[in-house]
Formats: structure tokens, C-alpha cells, sequence
């Protein structure tokens, strides 16, 4: 998934996919919190590789893993590609209006597109972050 796509919340909490990811993310998906107050949006298959890494972690990793579960919700796009992106996950990430999806190879993320833009215009600012990243990337 590669990309930057522009959508808007509407007054019943529902986001189109874009058309470019539909395929990739399927017929259903997974929204997680994510540290940026955005969220993770997961395909099936990269889902299921994540709770098995979950499975796996150590009892004192519990109380993370309970609260990270507990603000996740699948969902499941509608005939026209809407969602509803529930409550909890629309205040989290502060999706109220403009939505930027991103692709990023494996999975997607959503973020409220002044926050968005706001992180891209300074790390674009920097020429030599972005050197610094693409030669750490061999790219």
C-alpha cells in the first residue's frame, strides 16, 4: 500500500476507503490506536500476524496488550466502500473533518489531515532527515 489519500468523516462517523486501497485492505479490516494519535489500519492477513505476536508476548506485557485490544474495532466497508470508524477511535486520532489515508506497505494509517500535513511539511523541510532516512533505506 503506497500513497496519500484525502477523504472527509461525515456527520454519521462514516469514511470512504480509497479506491486504490480497497483491494488491498479487503472486504474487512482492523483500526487500531496508534502513538501519533492516528490509527493503524490492518488487512486480515497482517492482523492475524499481529495476535499471534500478542498470543505469544509475556504476562507482564498484559496490561499493554489489554488496552491496546481494547481500541481495536474491524470493519466492514459497505456497497459504496464507507466504514464507521467508532467513537473512541474517532476521538483518539481527532478525525472529525479532513482524513488523510497513507499507505505504508503492509498496512494503512488514518490521520486527521492538518495533523498529517503539519508532521509531512517539517520532515520535508529537513533535506538532510531526508537524506539521512533514504541512505539508512539504501534507497
Amino acid at each position: 500500500m503506497i500513497g496519500q489519500y484525502t477523504h472527509s468523516v461525515d456527520a454519521k462517523g462514516r469514511l470512504f476507503v480509497p479506491t486504490k486501497l480497497r483491494e488491498e485492505l479487503g472486504d474487512s479490516f482492523y483500526l487500531m490506536i496508534a502513538p501519533d494519535n492516528n490509527l493503524y489500519v490492518f488487512p486480515e492477513a497482517k492482523w492475524q500476524q499481529i495476535t499471534e505476536r500478542f498470543n505469544a508476548a509475556s504476562l507482564s506485557d498484559a496490561r499493554a496488550k489489554r488496552y491496546i485490544l481494547a481500541n481495536v474495532a474491524k470493519v466492514e466497508p459497505d456497497k459504496q466502500g464507507r466504514f464507521v470508524v467508532p467513537p473512541v477511535l474517532r476521538a483518539w486520532a481527532n478525525l472529525s473533518g479532513d482524513v488523510t489515508f497513507l499507505g505504508q506497505g503492509d498496512h494503512a494509517e488514518i490521520w486527521d489531515t492538518a495533523t498529517y500535513k503539519g508532521g509531512e511539511s517539517d520532515f520535508l523541510s529537513s533535506r538532510e532527515q531526508l537524506l539521512a532516512t533514504m541512505k539508512e533505506l539504501s534507497l
